[in-house]
């Protein structure tokens, strides 16, 4: 059969607008492309009995799980969640049919007159009911996606040994990621048939390849083609996968392309977001305050599918002690099934959690024993050959302390926290951190077996060739800037187009701040051999494959050793004042202080701040995301959903101190993800001291701090 593909198909960057200028996936003209929308189930959860279609025009198409010819699921890191729901529903909005036709009209008509005939199940719509099964287990027996325990030194030993305990639960919500441009897929059925091709905006080529594939089987071949994309924060790492098994499907069904684009609401309403957390710390001190052993009981909210969430809750896990060499830890961890929409990527991955249940607890601990908030941490500030929580060992040179002195200069913290002691309603606030960048343990060569290629033509022509995307963070500048810098070629004369799977090798997801540390590398590894056996006037390839760095040990059985091959370390201050009346925050400064190795682009670097910071204040003050009582967000327009304007914040004041890393280009490691892990505690540190009350959920919206003053 011959089948109806596009009448062009674009370049793989998307340049395809007037002008020039760059064009998202919902800007390219597939004009024989058919309108593709999914039908979600209506209701929270609950069995199916019977699904009753209206009558189809012609030209018009169903898709449901009886059409996939291998697999019905994405395969994610588990494959528990089907691609088209069957007889089970386990949150509101489940994708359960694709209906696909040439008029969008019509397209909604036909899912409108859709009806579905099922048996309810109560929801489980919070931690502690996911925790209590209520509607009975959507997980194994006990609703548990994960659970994981860590244990460092002796705490028993110290609780018992203890003068003194200090106890805090903390809390964080949903965080949606609110990219600029929503998700948006075109697939199709090549012309040569037997194959699918995927173009879209998303985070992982590879990763969205790879999940297709299991659900149409080996039969087919799958090209994805990574378009400019508009944002992504995490949001683009798992849903590109959910939409496009699916689309898979119909697009072979139907042998047409197909075109897939959210509008703004459809995002909000149905993609992952943040998960929510709510994390109990205990510190055992001896009579002087000094903190002896510390206990962390971390739960997360997982959703109706685990997702992402095992290794969220690893990260979270992890970082618990953030840049802290405390002797005894205990961290207990699990990730909890509830009937909501499944929780997922977004920049931090489980350390925006931790961090603040940790920070927001030195805070209280520096309250209880009348401490000043930075001579209460700089005992415990990890140095190198210090161990981590995993029994690793901290091998980098560490400036934390240096850090630390720069942050408190810039923002005049100390003589500003002891005027605001007398001062009511001023407050600062400080956060101390670190970031472990890449993949966990092994994780880069056991399953990412990242790969980057550099290749020459015979006009001596250089392009990059990786899978690694640009979606505003900047490898587009600054693997081309590291390449350009060892060959002498000017960075913008080096070709580096958008990712396409049928051309770049796999150098592993967008994700996990390992970009520019992992894949940057093996460029520059990969330009200094073909600098080295330079040809001129003839065809040349050069490809380089992750290695890890030596004396770094990880078992991922036991969960031990050298958690991560590097950190990214940062210091945050925010300055606040409150309206008593109103109860209104502030944020009146905000500094942040970073160790990202050496930066590859000042420019880069500084945008990253700029925005991570806001994104941190957003968490902490504004972006509110609650689920109701079937577990559906309340908070599904931009008119809802408040996120911070150039107005809400004042700039960040922002400095790197150069700290070389051995094994990242020209020094570099990652920051992406760093920059948002503690903004939103340094302002809740703020607004603590401006309330003289305990801040410990979040956010801190003006209605939550009146319920904490009343």
């Amino acid at each position: 059969m011959k089948r109806d593909i596009s009448r062009s198909i674009p370049r793989p960057d998307g340049r395809a607008k007037a002008g020039g200028g760059a064009a998202y996936i919902a800007d390219i003209p597939y004009e024989t492309a058919l309108t593709a929308r999914f039908y979600r189930s209506t209701f929270s959860r609950g069995r199916v009995k019977a699904v009753h279609l209206p009558d189809l025009p012609e030209g018009y198409f169903v898709v449901d799980h009886t059409d996939v010819p291998a697999h019905n699921h994405v395969a994610l890191i588990k494959t528990d969640w089907p691609a088209f729901a069957v007889d089970e529903i386990r949150y509101k909005g489940q994708i359960m049919l694709i209906v696909a036709g040439p008029d969008p009209r019509e397209v909604d008509r036909i899912l409108g007159e859709i009806t579905v005939d099922y048996d309810p199940i109560p929801p489980a719509v919070t931690l502690d009911e996911g925790l209590a099964c209520v509607g009975g287990a959507m997980h194994g027996t006990d609703n548990i996606y994960a659970e994981f325990t860590v244990v460092k030194g002796d705490p028993e030993q110290a609780f018992a040994t203890a003068e003194r305990v200090v106890e805090g639960t903390y809390e964080t919500g949903f965080q949606e990621q609110l990219y600029m441009e929503p998700q948006g897929l075109v697939v199709w059925p090549a012309a040569e048939g037997h194959k699918v091709v995927i173009h879209g905006s998303l985070q992982c080529p590879y990763y969205v390849k790879h999940a297709v594939e299991e659900t149409i089987g080996p039969g087919y071949a799958v090209q994805v083609i990574e378009a400019t994309t508009g944002g992504a924060f995490g949001g683009k790492e798992d849903y590109p996968e959910i939409m496009a098994a699916p689309l898979a499907v119909a697009a072979l069904k139907i042998g047409k392309p197909l075109r897939m684009i959210f509008d703004r609401t459809e995002d909000m309403a149905w993609t992952s977001k943040r998960h929510p957390s709510r994390t109990t710390v205990r510190t055992a001190h001896d009579g002087s305050g000094r903190i002896l052993g510390m206990e962390f009981d971390v739960l997360l909210d997982g959703g109706a599918y685990e997702s992402y969430s095992m290794i969220v809750l690893q990260r979270a896990i992890f970082t618990s002690n953030g840049a802290y060499n405390i002797p005894n830890v205990r961290v207990h961890g699990r990730a909890v099934a509830t009937t909501t929409v499944p929780s997922g990527a977004f920049r931090g991955f489980g350390a925006p959690q931790a961090l603040f249940a940790l920070e927001m607890h030195m805070e209280r601990i520096a309250g209880e024993f009348a401490l000043p908030p930075v001579a209460l941490r700089r005992p415990y500030l990890l140095k190198t050959g210090d161990p981590t929580i995993t029994g690793g060992t901290i091998r980098e040179d560490v400036i934390i302390d240096r850090l630390i002195d720069k942050a408190t200069e810039l923002s005049d913290f100390e003589a500003k926290r002891e005027r605001y002691d007398r001062d009511p309603w001023r407050g600062i606030g400080i956060s101390v951190f670190n970031h472990g960048c890449g993949f966990t343990g092994d994780g880069e060569q056991r399953i990412i077996k990242g790969v980057a290629t550099i290749r020459k033509d015979a006009d001596d022509h250089v392009e990059i060739l990786v899978a690694s995307m640009d979606m505003g963070q900047g490898p587009q500048t600054t693997f081309r800037k590291v390449a350009g810098a060892i060959l002498g070629i000017p960075a913008e004369e080096i070709g580096y187009d958008n990712p396409d799977t049928d051309k770049v090798p796999d150098s592993g997801p967008t994700v996990a701040s390992r970009t520019i540390m992992i894949v940057g590398y093996l460029v520059q590894e990969a330009a200094k051999e073909l600098k080295a056996q330079w040809k001129p006037g003839e065809a040349q390839e050069v490809e380089k494959h992750y290695t890890m760095p030596p004396q770094m040990k990880w078992d991922q059985e036991t969960l031990t050793g050298d958690a991560y091959a590097a950190y990214g370390w940062g210091v945050n201050v925010v300055e606040v004042s409150v309206d008593p009346v109103s109860w209104e925050p502030a944020v009146l400064g905000a500094w942040g202080v970073y160790d990202v190795g050496v930066p590859i682009d000042d420019r880069v670097v500084a945008g990253q701040i700029q925005g991570g910071m806001s994104q941190a204040l957003g968490y902490g003050s504004l972006e509110k995301l609650e689920v109701d009582g079937e577990g559906v967000f309340r908070q599904r327009s931009m008119a809802d959903y408040i996120i911070a304007t150039s107005l809400d914040f004042p700039r960040t004041t922002a400095v790197t101190l150069n700290n070389p890393y051995e094994f990242g280009p020209f020094g570099a490691k990652g920051m992406g993800e760093m920059v948002h892990d503690g903004g939103h505690a340094a302002y809740c540190a703020a607004v603590r001291q401006a309330l003289g009350r305990e801040c410990s959920s979040i956010p801190l919206t003006p209605e939550r701090i009146m319920e904490i003053m009343r």
